[in-house]
């Protein structure tokens, strides 16, 4: 049975107390086995592979390839920079579905999803959900390498799930300014 534990006090396997900043408050309903998770997760900030020319290329294949607005070479495109990927990774490649529209609700638009499950696989939107217009590319980028990392949390650092960590966050930077320089600028 988890125990919770409560606010203040140190968790099992948590950090010293000089921490940067403060645990989420859902950090403390985790079991003490996904508090580990989350702390591994959390001190992780790049990947140990090193993207290639090649991958770069992909990418900015990729990006030509979403101006066309062209759906299923667009997921072509996209399931060829992440197999590139994987294999500089050294892990197996997970396949990418690219949609049209994007879903939305009151709390907004889905970008992009990794499936856990079988099939486990990207689900990524190429269109936004009002206007229908294709999505920046470096937006679409951005996102299918969000949820890569997602994925090599699982295949990769072998983790029991996959939070959003600042670790997690500065693994996707990492990605994003490996593959494709210009767009974690903004350009």
């Amino acid at each position: 049975m988890a125990r919770e534990v409560p606010k203040g006090t140190k968790s099992p396997g948590a950090e010293p107390a000089a921490r940067e900043r403060p645990l989420p408050d859902f950090f403390y309903r985790l079991t003490p086995r996904l508090q580990r998770c989350y702390l591994k997760s959390d001190s992780i900030d790049r990947f140990d592979f090193v993207i290639t020319p090649g991958a770069r290329k992909r990418a900015a294949d990729l990006v030509d390839l979403l101006d066309s607005g062209n759906l299923r070479a667009t997921e072509r495109g996209a399931n060829e920079l992440a197999d590139e990927i994987c294999r500089l990774a050294g892990v197996a490649p997970v396949p990418v579905l690219v949609r049209g529209v994007r879903p939305h609700n009151a709390r907004g638009e889905l970008h992009g999803l990794f499936r856990v499950d079988r099939p486990q696989g990207i689900v990524l939107w190429m269109r936004t959900a009002q206007r229908h217009d294709v999505v920046k590319p470096r937006t679409f980028l951005r996102t299918l390498l969000h949820e890569l990392c997602h994925y090599f949390d699982y295949a990769l650092l072998e983790l029991e799930d996959s939070f959003h960590t600042m670790g997690f966050f500065r693994r996707e930077s990492f990605l994003v300014r490996a593959v494709a320089p210009l767009a974690s600028r903004g350009g």
